[in-house]
């Protein structure tokens, strides 16, 4: 059995894993946190250790051009203890692209199925596993191997999709996409597209214009703080706060909604700040759709390298890495400020 784990799905993905290995079945757990850890830290974490010691199978990188030799070794009883593939990261150009049967797509909000058209985001946020995990450098996939995408889930009745690439906006490829897609609307299939972006993508030529007209409906953008400290604090020196607002009309111009993720939790964070800061996003930003997060040492990311390696108490549950609990101490907020007031938030803003 293959599982592929989140860090806060881990500790699930390894009880399963020690029920599958009581019965005498091999067991292989892949994914975010099994990556991060690896490419992150001297030593292995506990929670790495108990699954070796359980017989079950890690698997570090990337699947494509490896899943032949794993389901060889699977089948022959050869399953290596560790599968590290961290420094050798694949070319997606051709290679099989995920596709869900329509009736679990159908299960999903807004049923919607996904894809990434590439990997690899080039900018350095310290809270980040994404470039710790499938590097800086933009891995991608080309139009064809879009357009064949689309049109697998349009014979299934399937229309809407999430680009789950970190940046969209910095794959290489994204104009000739966006293009393709284009051409397929215009030919008379149905295409509806949320994607992820910088804050910095409303000045690339074309991208937003291009952006609607293939379809796109929803950009969610890493806003993260209007705090010039926090953003310095996170190496989040791309998000300019004088561009916020002209960001976001840009991209209701084009009839795209915009959907924005907010850290609390930074250094300088206090409630009062917060309260305030949520303030003035309500009067002053153009924000469709805002979700709060804490600001988590995800395993894979820098802060949480950093962390443990100044041996810093860091949260062992690895259930609440979910980005909506405290998991480590704040130095101006308790855990329970912290907590109260990242619900707090929600209500100040969904006023």
């Amino acid at each position: 059995m293959c599982i592929r784990d989140r860090s806060n799905q881990y500790p699930r993905a390894l009880d399963i894993a020690r029920a599958f290995r009581a019965a005498g079945l091999p067991v292989v757990i892949g994914g975010f946190h099994v990556s991060g850890c690896l490419a992150m830290l001297k030593h292995r974490p506990a929670e790495i250790q108990d699954a070796l010691d359980a017989g079950v199978s890690l698997f570090a990188g990337e699947l494509e051009g490896r899943l032949d030799g794993l389901l060889r070794d699977f089948v022959n009883g050869e399953l290596e203890p560790i599968y590290d593939y961290l420094n050798d990261l694949p070319d997606l150009t051709g290679t099989p692209t995920p596709f869900l049967p329509a009736d679990r797509v159908r299960l999903t909000m807004g049923k919607r199925s996904s894809f990434d058209a590439g990997r690899g985001c080039p900018y350095l946020c310290s809270f980040c596993t994404i470039i710790n995990v499938q590097g800086r450098k933009s891995r991608h996939r080309n139009a064809d191997d879009v357009e064949r995408l689309v049109r697998a889930n349009a014979g299934e009745g399937i229309s809407n999709f999430f680009i789950t690439d970190d940046n969209f906006a910095r794959n290489a490829n994204w104009e000739e996409i966006f293009d393709r897609l284009i051409e397929l609307r215009e030919s008379g299939m149905k295409i509806a597209l949320v994607i992820q972006v910088d804050t910095q993508s409303h000045r690339i030529p074309r991208f937003i214009e291009k952006a609607g007209k293939a379809g796109v409906t929803r950009a969610f953008i890493g806003m993260e703080s209007i705090n010039p400290d926090s953003l310095k604090t996170a190496r989040k020196g791309q998000n300019k706060i004088t561009d916020y607002r002209a960001m976001r009309q840009a991209r209701h111009r084009a009839g795209v909604l915009t959907y924005s993720g907010y850290i609390r939790g930074f250094p300088d964070d206090t409630p009062e700040n917060i309260r305030r800061d949520i303030e003035i996003i309500k009067r002053e930003l153009p924000v469709d759709i805002m979700e709060f997060f804490i600001l988590t040492p995800l395993p894979g990311s820098q802060d949480h390298q950093r962390l443990v390696e100044a041996g810093v108490q860091l949260d062992p549950d690895m259930n609440k890495y979910d980005l909506q609990h405290v998991t480590m101490d704040h130095p101006r907020m308790s855990s329970s400020e912290l907590q109260a007031i990242y619900r707090e938030a929600w209500d100040r803003y969904y006023t």
